[in-house]
């Protein structure tokens, strides 16, 4: 098994990691927190930010599992090889990564209904009951997130009897039993589970973006100066779903070699896998609250809130 050359890299690949999980927690939970002051004041949420929030609570459960899992008490658990804690864990981990892709999908499946302009059947009949598919959607996700997580806890880790241990001494003889992973299993199910809801990223990604490209290039040819505000707009919209789409392809590429077993469990490769894999997540929302006025706003104000009262208690201490 590979290790890392020194504690020191080690400790520093740890650091990041859980930093970049503490913040990738913090942005998502906002956006939560923020879609629900909003449902709060007005009684009613836009199907939109229903989708978002959905994704941000799964982001926000999938970098607190990281988070957790790679605590120094939980690696010594996974070092012992505890057959009942390797299957739950492994299971609740494709869990949250299986509804964090098909959330993801569904936001881009909607964007791309929403916004693209193709008179399809099948997107006209997407955007009349757009309202009451999407929450079906959304409930159908979780499903189908829910049954093929299960087989990651039954047929990952097996036990296996190694080469006897002779005790001359005493006469006897012991069986030396130990846990094993089925990295084939574990790649194949991954495959299984994860390619559908990133094919149909890609395509309705690819729709998307397309479209609102064959539009800009219209506009502007039929004479629309650049410093139009639709104009300006239909670019913003395709440089967000452009960055939408590598975050997610980076994801998935580190996601696939980390099933793969090609990654190993102490190396370097892992914490740098590791990393890479929290990044879409945690940048993607940031830039989502960034890019959003009224999130922006709000959290802006909420910062200077926290600000204000950390230094009105710093005062009183004093």
């Amino acid at each position: 098994m590979m290790t890392l050359k020194t504690p020191a890299a080690r400790y520093i690949f740890a650091t990041v990691l859980y930093t970049e999980c503490i913040v990738g927690i913090i942005m998502n939970l906002f956006i939560v927190a923020a879609n629900f002051m909003r449902w709060k004041t007005v009684k009613s949420l836009h199907i939109g930010d229903t989708i978002l929030s959905s994704l941000a609570t799964s982001r926000s459960l999938f970098l607190f599992n990281v988070f957790v899992t790679y605590l120094p008490p939980v690696r010594v658990m996974w070092v012992n090889k505890n057959l009942q804690v390797l299957s739950a864990m492994s299971a609740v981990s494709m869990f949250l990564h299986s509804t964090n892709l098909w959330f993801t999908t569904i936001l881009c499946v909607f964007y791309c209904v929403k916004i693209s302009s193709y008179n399809w059947k099948f997107f006209n009949f997407l955007k009349t009951r757009i309202s009451t598919l999407f929450p079906r959607f959304l409930l159908a996700s979780l499903l189908i997130s829910i049954f093929s997580s299960l087989p990651f806890g039954w047929c990952i880790y097996e036990i296996q009897i190694q080469n006897p241990i002779n005790f001359a001494m005493e006469n006897m003889t012991l069986p030396k039993v130990g846990i094993y992973e089925n990295p084939h299993n574990k790649f194949l199910l991954f495959l299984v589970s994860s390619c559908p809801p990133f094919l149909i990223f890609l395509v309705a990604d690819f729709l998307l973006i397309h479209s609102l490209w064959q539009h800009t290039r219209r506009m502007r040819i039929s004479g629309s100066g650049f410093r139009n505000p639709n104009l300006e707009s239909h670019f913003s919209a395709v440089k967000s779903m452009s960055l939408f789409l590598v975050l997610h392809i980076i994801y998935f590429i580190c996601s696939s070699l980390y099933f793969s077993g090609d990654v190993y469990n102490s190396g370097s490769e892992f914490w740098i896998s590791s990393i890479v894999i929290c990044s879409p997540p945690s940048l993607h929302s940031l830039y989502i609250i960034s890019s959003n006025s009224e999130l922006r706003k709000t959290f802006i104000s909420m910062f200077h809130i926290f600000t204000c009262c950390g230094q009105e208690q710093e005062e009183q201490e004093l």
